[in-house]
């Protein structure tokens, strides 16, 4: 009976922990950052890219097979290069030029759609450009940021949350991109793909702590304060609060 009793406490203290401020504040920054890229166009775009071209009308000179393979290339010439940025690039600097440079390329590529002439080579530009800054921000920082933020003593749980809802959203959002795309037509989907960018990038400013150069007991220990925005943080105090963080760390982490 006393061994039940036990395993009832551990139960509960388990679920406890997942309502302290240093776990489901990097977890809300993490799943709003993945769930935003389908707006913002990181997966729908790779998976449509011929619907949303074929809206438009072209000057006959583009050669989508080309295209794609090109579109193909440069992610996996994008995703290495960030993957060295991220060794000398802060965090919050990467996702912030990463949401204008992507918005403002959509935004164009829309405004072009819109005019109904589109000449290949402005597409095939903002389009590069579009999926370099995408592919160079978005696309690795959320996926860096959850071996990162996330505290130690629930990364894979939260991890495997975070993944199951991004590829449940995917097939959903996957199957009514088609209509979406006849509702607003080409343009105002790109404008869409710009415009989300921006308000991601905003939210990631005000939420996202730079992780560069940081422990994760010092990351651990800023979550649980009760400040909510980061630009709100006392800067002179970083150096004295150390300390302070790693008590408040070892508190909630040593029995």
């Amino acid at each position: 009976m006393a061994n039940g009793m036990g395993s009832s406490g551990t139960y509960r203290g388990e679920w406890k922990q997942y309502l302290k401020p240093h776990v489901y504040k990097p977890i809300i920054i993490i799943q709003v950052l993945n769930l935003m890229q389908f707006l913002c166009g990181t997966k729908l775009f790779e998976f449509r890219v011929r619907n949303i071209i074929s809206g438009g009308k072209t000057d006959g000179s583009l050669d989508i097979k080309f295209f794609m393979k090109l579109i193909l290339i440069e992610n996996i010439v994008f995703i290495f290069v960030s993957c060295i940025i991220l060794l000398w690039v802060g965090r919050r600097i990467i996702c912030v030029s990463s949401g204008v440079g992507s918005g403002i390329a959509a935004v164009l590529i829309g405004t072009f759609v819109y005019m109904q002439t589109i000449h290949t080579w402005i597409i095939i530009f903002f389009v590069i450009l579009y999926v370099a800054f995408i592919t160079r921000g978005y696309s690795v920082v959320a996926q860096t940021m959850i071996g990162e933020i996330l505290p130690s003593n629930i990364r894979c749980v939260g991890g495997a949350y975070i993944f199951t809802m991004i590829y449940i959203v995917r097939s959903f959002a996957t199957k009514f991109f088609p209509s979406v795309i006849t509702t607003v037509g080409a343009n105002g989907f790109f404008w869409i793909f710009g415009v989300s960018p921006l308000l991601c990038t905003l939210f990631l400013y005000l939420m996202l702590p730079e992780t560069k150069g940081r422990s994760f007991v010092q990351i651990e220990g800023y979550f649980l304060q009760t400040i909510v925005l980061w630009l709100t943080r006392k800067k002179c105090q970083n150096i004295r609060n150390t300390n302070v963080l790693e008590h408040m760390w070892y508190k909630n982490h040593v029995p």
